[in-house]
């Protein structure tokens, strides 16, 4: 099985934002399948998938020098898991830049067949769907940084 948490990002502007659109796979439509719930993405690989954006924008940003792990969720509004067919659209701002972490806000939309991805205007208007921050550290560390360079290539490309 692989996941892919981020199928597109279509729109990127290093340090500032990052917009993607992250397709349900079919094994993760059946996931809560144990428990009643078939053809249903669950919400918390939505929350997973903006992490996967955030950490996309600092490699980017960072010519693959850095990454990030999650540190911190300020709040976060769930939105409902994704059926079959559907898709889900984040967009995610830095609100606050230091030199170990980054504060994001996120917007975030579910996309019905057929519909397509929301203008990312790259300005945040003070309403957000949530807040997290991540912290940064060496890309090396973890990762081939030439590795994830050409993965960026394939979903910045897509």
């Amino acid at each position: 099985m692989r996941w892919r948490f981020v199928d597109k990002a279509v729109f990127f502007a290093p340090w500032k934002a990052i917009a993607i659109i992250k397709a349900g796979s079919l094994e993760e439509y059946k996931l809560l399948e144990r428990w009643g719930e078939n053809g249903l993405a669950p919400a918390s690989l939505l929350l997973e998938s903006c992490v996967q954006a955030a950490r996309w924008l600092v490699e980017a940003s960072s010519s693959f020098s850095l990454t990030c792990d999650l540190q911190e969720v300020g709040f976060w509004r769930a939105t409902e898991g994704l059926r079959p067919g559907e898709r889900y659209w984040a967009f995610l701002q830095v609100v606050e830049r230091g030199d170990e972490s980054l504060t994001l806000a996120l917007r975030q939309k579910r996309l019905l067949p057929g519909e397509g991805p929301l203008d990312s205007d790259a300005s945040y208007n003070g309403e957000a769907d949530g807040r997290f921050s991540v912290s940064l550290t060496h890309l090396a560390a973890r990762n081939l940084p030439h590795d994830r360079e050409c993965l960026w290539q394939e979903i910045r490309h897509a």
